[in-house]
């Protein structure tokens, strides 16, 4: 079995929604605005580091253009659910503010790009992996360096940075594919435009590794209940959850 992190996060969250949603998969799962905006800015900025690799930097409107298209994208690929659309056009403008920032910061230093969209398999037990990429390592003054995107309102908390799961998976990967830890690690929160590092060291791949063990144990076993709490207002297995015994 392959899962990855967000999947992780999802059956944390609530366990018995992971089932109905993951596993049975009885309704599709719409992204909110606030969600879907991170997804977008995130696959548009993967857009930009595909092309910078292959020597080509795109322009601020072509950027702007990528988003637009995924944004509102009439074959629903990315499932967003607009609460609408003056709240949508908002998250559009906010969304081209980051993107600006960003590519203002490219255009006069581009980035030495190694990889992007590195994808890796890390294995838990003999029959069961976490599945994920690392989005972009690139070359700078601090060495060999992966890069992570938040695209918050507020920078991450010390707690977020230091437990983030994502991060935690990139850099066993990294050290699984280059047989080394990576010079540095950086969350470059895109709403100030600020580089922020991050550490790893093998306390924190323990506590990865134990979580997706106890999360397997927990499948293996059929613990699949529910977890209430203020998420519940907006799940969408609502009348399903309230059949359970």
């Amino acid at each position: 079995m392959e899962i990855t992190i967000d999947q992780i996060y999802e059956f944390k969250a609530c366990p018995l929604r992971y089932k109905l949603t993951e596993v049975d998969k009885v309704k599709k799962v719409f992204l909110n605005e606030s969600n879907s905006l991170r997804k977008v800015i995130l696959a548009t900025l993967s857009y930009f580091y595909v092309n910078l690799h292959q020597g080509d930097l795109l322009s601020l409107e072509a950027l702007k253009e990528k988003f637009t298209s995924l944004w509102y994208d009439k074959s629903k690929l990315l499932k967003i659910k607009f609460d609408d659309n003056e709240n949508a056009r908002k998250k559009e403008l906010a969304a081209f503010s980051m993107l600006a920032s960003f590519h203002r910061r490219q255009r006069f230093h581009p980035d030495k790009t190694v990889g992007v969209n590195v994808d890796f398999r890390i294995p838990i037990a003999n029959d069961f992996f976490i599945t994920g990429r690392i989005p972009v390592i690139r070359e700078n003054s601090r060495g060999t360096e992966i890069v992570n995107f938040k695209t918050s309102t507020k920078r991450p908390t010390q707690f977020f940075m230091k437990t983030d799961m994502s991060i935690t998976a990139q850099a066993i990967a990294y050290h699984s594919l280059f047989k080394r830890e990576p010079d540095s690690i950086i969350m470059h929160h895109l709403k100030t435009a600020a580089d922020l590092p991050v550490e790893r060291v093998k306390q924190d791949y323990k506590r990865l590794y134990k979580s997706a063990q106890m999360m397997k144990k927990a499948m293996d076993e059929g613990w699949y209940y529910p977890l209430e709490g203020f998420h519940c207002d907006n799940c969408p297995v609502q009348n399903l959850c309230m059949e359970w015994r």
